[in-house]
């Protein structure tokens, strides 16, 4: 009798171990399956936003319309290679998806910045007030566009620097797009001396202006006169030119003016201090 009794225990505590071992070697199948599809997946999400990049239909598209489609095929491919693996490990997604929904509203508290600049990128992406290329100022930084993503605007400065912009900001911002329009105006002020010739003035900062070359004879260059808060009078020559010659233009123009002057002895206005004593 005592014979059966350790026989069936023995029996119990094997069919134990084998279904506890059953269980872990479970387990571990489904770990590794799940990470077999995190990988495999998130490469074939990665040759995804290859081959799309290669559709006609897609090259058709703007660039930065490119971009954004670029981010969100990618986003949207890691969100459910991710949940794909989740499910595989044996954690139901109605689950995750309930536990999701019911603490949304402190996904979207901890998330407001990221969904702000992605309603600011589809605001970019449906008005368009740059485009690849272009170049822009906030205000605060400017150069050229170079990438519009799902959440940022990256543009390459003048002096070559990358600077990432977040869209909510640019889209909540006054933007000047500098190259959109054809050409573009540059006005150049210089405050004389009271004894200056103004004819004379008049004539030498019109022909600076004629003898450069990327200078437009349509408009043609114009020079007024003010008068500033000291009473000096202020020269203004303004010409346009193609939006791209823009640099050159500044400096060339700029460079020819005051050599100008120099050249035909023609006063400059310089700071003055009064000061007054009291005996």
């Amino acid at each position: 009798m005592l014979a059966e009794e350790i026989s069936w225990g023995e029996q119990l505590s094997q069919g134990i171990a084998d279904q506890f071992g059953n269980g872990i070697a479970g387990i571990a199948m489904k770990i590794v399956a799940a990470l077999v599809i995190l990988v495999v997946g998130l490469l074939l999400v990665k040759g995804l936003v290859k081959l799309v990049k290669k559709m006609p239909w897609h090259q058709k598209l703007a660039p930065e319309v490119q971009s954004f489609a670029n981010s969100a095929i990618k986003v949207l491919g890691y969100v459910l290679v991710v949940l794909l693996a989740v499910a595989t490990v044996g954690v139901p997604t109605a689950s995750i998806i309930a536990v999701l929904g019911s603490c949304g509203l402190a996904i979207g508290l901890a998330l407001q910045g990221s969904l702000a600049n992605l309603a600011g990128g589809i605001m970019l992406l449906v008005f368009r007030p740059f485009h690849v290329g272009d170049y822009i100022t906030d205000g605060a930084h400017e150069g050229t566009v170079r990438e519009i993503t799902l959440f940022y605007t990256v543009i390459d400065t003048a002096d070559n620097l990358k600077v990432t912009l977040p869209n909510a900001g640019l889209s909540n911002s006054a933007i000047k797009n500098l190259s959109v329009n054809e050409t573009r105006r540059l006005d150049i002020d210089v405050t004389l001396s009271p004894a200056a010739d103004k004819a004379k003035v008049f004539d030498l900062l019109l022909d600076c202006a004629k003898q450069n070359a990327l200078v437009l004879d349509d408009p043609a260059p114009e020079v007024f006169v003010t008068v500033t808060d000291g009473g000096l009078p202020t020269f203004k020559l303004r010409t346009w030119f193609k939006s791209g010659d823009y640099w050159t233009v500044y400096f060339g123009l700029n460079e020819a003016v005051q050599k100008t002057l120099v050249e035909n002895s023609i006063p400059l206005a310089h700071a003055q201090v009064d000061v007054h004593t009291d005996k």
